[in-house]
């Protein structure tokens, strides 16, 4: 099955912004798409996990219950040598420097390819993920109360378990949670009809937030219903151009796309519809497809109030002038739209 690397292609809408979460958590054509998309797995321990334990062959706890009078009580309660951490880093919960005896970079990334190759479908789920950390700063921290966050709540509690076990010691959560978003890129690029193999470049330097498990502050993400999402982007993450947004919202591409609910919005006849439960309108096509207005936006030009200001389909709508040359550009040539999609996913994970 071939990705689709057409901007606003995929009737998911955009994995990246959660425009198929609802604002009340009401069932959606969306919400079941996402849902299929975003399926965590099997649970418990991962083939992926290796012998990472404090204690195991790493330098674990054991001997004295305190540390000696040159020692200092690390993060995870191992003592090291004060002259190892002298203002006492790595004992400040959510450091996010490594510890010694604490698996690297690279056998991390190993347990987080591995995690991503037993199942495609956490690729979408884990650019979201970032996506949603990073908006006010990336912390690796989500609000599980937040009705955004709803779609994310299984998967972001597997990947807190498989930090906790496998990378602690190595990574802090707020850079895992971007180590995770940055490989699944990489993973969905490379996949059947995706633009090629990329690297893409990770650092390492957030900071946790001080509490994963009460994580409290409230934001604001864009919804399907609405046609915000470029300025979103450029707002909240310092985008500098409209291009670069539009690139980003390509990060739908990269999940595992099915005939079913995947195809170019260019060249389709859309139609008004209500969307199930009337909370809102969305766009269909005959053949079962649909997009919400956010996606649709990128090609039409037009507002939104209780259902958008023209119709009752897409071609009464005038073009959107500002984004649909880069839709064309970026749908004809996918090499150009890895390239600027990475740049914009760069800038968004390197705010702190």
């Amino acid at each position: 099955m071939r990705l689709q690397v057409v901007i606003a292609a995929s009737v998911l809408a955009v994995i990246l912004i959660g425009l198929s979460t609802d604002v009340d958590g009401q069932s959606t054509r969306g919400v079941r798409r996402r849902n299929r998309f975003g399926r965590i797995g099997r649970t418990g321990r991962s083939r992926s996990q290796t012998r990472l334990r404090s204690g195991r062959g790493r330098g674990g706890r054991g001997g004295s219950s305190s540390c000696g009078e040159n020692q200092r009580r690390k993060r995870g309660g191992r003592c090291v040598p004060k002259s190892q951490d002298p203002k006492g880093v790595l004992a400040k919960k959510g450091s996010s420097g490594p510890l010694p005896g604490a698996p690297n970079l690279n056998e991390i990334t190993s347990i987080v390819t591995r995690w991503l190759d037993e199942n495609a479908e956490r690729i979408p789920n884990m650019v979201q993920l970032v996506f949603h950390s990073c908006v006010g700063g990336c912390d690796g921290c989500i609000n599980t109360n937040s009705p955004s966050n709803k779609g994310l709540i299984g998967s972001y509690r597997e990947v807190q378990a498989l930090w906790k076990n496998e990378a602690k010691q190595g990574i802090s959560l707020a850079d895992f949670v971007v180590l995770l978003g940055t490989k699944a890129v990489e993973h969905g690029m490379r996949r059947n009809g995706g633009p090629g193999p990329r690297t893409v470049e990770f650092t390492t330097g957030r900071t946790s937030c001080s509490d994963p498990t009460n994580y409290l502050k409230v934001f604001n993400f864009p919804q399907g219903q609405n046609t915000d999402a470029i300025e979103f982007l450029m707002s909240h993450f310092g985008i500098p151009s409209r291009g670069l947004a539009v690139a980003l919202m390509g990060a739908h591409s990269l999940g595992v796309c099915r005939t079913e609910n995947s195809g170019s919005m260019l060249g389709t006849t859309w139609s008004i519809t209500d969307a199930p439960g009337n909370e809102f309108t969305q766009w269909s096509a005959n053949d079962g497809r649909m997009m919400l207005n956010a996606d649709l936006h990128l090609q039409r030009d037009f507002a939104v109030n209780s259902r958008p200001s023209c119709g009752p389909i897409s071609e009464r709508c005038q073009e959107n002038g500002n984004d649909v040359n880069f839709v064309r550009q970026f749908a004809n040539n996918q090499q150009d739209w890895a390239a600027q999609f990475i740049r914009a996913f760069l800038i968004m994970v390197s705010k702190r």
